[in-house]
């Protein structure tokens, strides 16, 4: 099985080599047929040259980095490393260590079952390991609620946000085209997608590390924005539907 992860990367010059040398020493070992695909969401920092320096002297030949000059947001930048993987399983990861490398593996023993096509961690699985404060859990519940509402989610969705997804190829190649969002609601939406296809998603356990680092999707603008984009999705839901009924009545 060919793994092609796909690593959304803006502003992480201090510490995306951590990211890359240990998924880089752990899918050797579990999984050697992989690529690394980093995406510079905009050339604003040195990342860019700090990854590429670091790959060529220690001859990583699976691991590239590739990105563009401004910043477009997450979720094209998921959208565009998708678009130029090779892999049988394509998923995305967040470009700092806040996940603990376990969850990865959790995802990759489910996602090589025949019958599993999406795989995603959830913090509220039984057998996660998190630690929120109160104000960041009802954050995640509140976030779950409106996507459950707004849009049309497999029923086994407990979460949205965790920053780790893995698919089928087979399922990309359907989903792919029909993605747009630019930002942090491209989860929400890749999640939609797969609810409007009828297929399944297994929820495995979530692992976090202790000491987080500070994440870019916390701000009111970026919180703001993503339910805009949320509700837009629920308004093509919606388009959708009637096309349904007038096909139906023909």
């Amino acid at each position: 099985m060919k793994l092609s992860l796909v690593i959304p990367t803006y502003k992480k010059e201090r510490e995306v080599l951590d990211q890359l040398e240990r998924l880089y020493g752990y899918l050797t070992r579990v999984n050697p047929d992989f690529e690394l695909i980093f995406v510079i969401d905009g050339y604003v920092d040195r990342t860019k040259d700090i990854l590429e320096s670091y790959i060529t002297n220690n001859h990583l030949d699976k691991a590239r980095v590739i990105g563009y000059k401004k910043n477009q947001g997450k979720g094209y930048a998921v959208r565009y490393g998708m678009k130029r993987v090779h892999g049988d399983v394509i998923g995305y990861i967040d470009a700092d260590t806040d996940i603990q490398i376990r969850t990865l593996g959790y995802a990759l023993n489910e996602i090589v079952k025949d019958d599993v096509y999406a795989v995603i961690p959830s913090k509220f699985h039984k057998n996660s390991n998190v630690e929120m404060t109160l104000k960041r859990k009802m954050f995640s519940y509140g976030l779950v609620s409106i996507n459950k509402f707004f849009l049309n989610l497999p029923d086994s969705v407990e979460d949205i946000g965790c920053g780790l997804k893995l698919f089928k190829k087979s399922l990309i190649k359907k989903v792919l085209p029909n993605l747009h969002i630019n930002g942090f609601a491209i989860d929400s939406e890749i999640l939609n997608e797969i609810g409007n296809l009828g297929y399944p998603i297994v929820t495995i356990p979530f692992f976090m590390n202790k000491n987080r680092s500070d994440s870019t999707s916390t701000n009111l603008k970026s919180i703001y924005r993503m339910l805009g984009d949320i509700i837009s999705l629920s308004k093509n839901n919606i388009h959708y539907t009637i096309n349904d009924l007038f096909l139906v009545r023909e």
